[in-house]
């Protein structure tokens, strides 16, 4: 899968999750962007069950996606108060070099953004992330869920 993210007016990042991102990946910072991704996780994790823990007893699936909704600010700091947000920078260029791979060097090419808006970034990221390691039956099964969870 490709996808285009707009960055601003003039500038977009194409991005692929084909396998070969990993490999770029690993090739490029030496380590296993998998594992590099579970700290992230955990906090995203964490700042989710905070913002669920405001509800008494049992939370219905409308009312998570209402807790979530519009904070995605939230679910950000932890990774920008951390150096994961090297890691989400370092995944995005792997997806952009899976997609073109006559991209520039990591820092030559971050180096090209006037801005980087992680919250345009990441969850474009992790969709793709998602859906290059998971099923395409589960996938669908995945993106069912989230309509029907989104209906009113």
């Amino acid at each position: 899968m490709e996808k285009i993210i707009t960055i601003n007016d003039t500038q977009q990042i194409k991005l692929s999750n084909n396998l070969a991102w990993t490999m770029e990946y690993r090739q490029q910072f030496g380590r296993d962007a998998l594992q590099d991704h579970i700290p992230l996780l955990v906090s995203i994790t964490e700042t989710i069950s905070a913002l669920i823990g405001q509800f008494d007893g049992e939370i219905t699936q409308k009312e998570f996606i209402q807790a979530i909704e519009g904070r995605v600010f939230d679910l950000l700091v932890p990774i920008m108060q951390t150096e994961l947000m090297n890691v989400i920078i370092d995944v995005t260029w792997a997806m952009a070099k899976a997609a073109d791979e006559n991209i520039l060097p990591p820092m030559q090419w971050v180096r090209q953004f006037d801005e980087f808006p992680l919250d345009v970034i990441v969850p474009t990221v992790y969709e793709m992330m998602l859906s290059g390691f998971v099923s395409s039956k589960n996938l669908k099964r995945l993106t069912n869920l989230k309509e029907q969870m989104t209906q009113p």
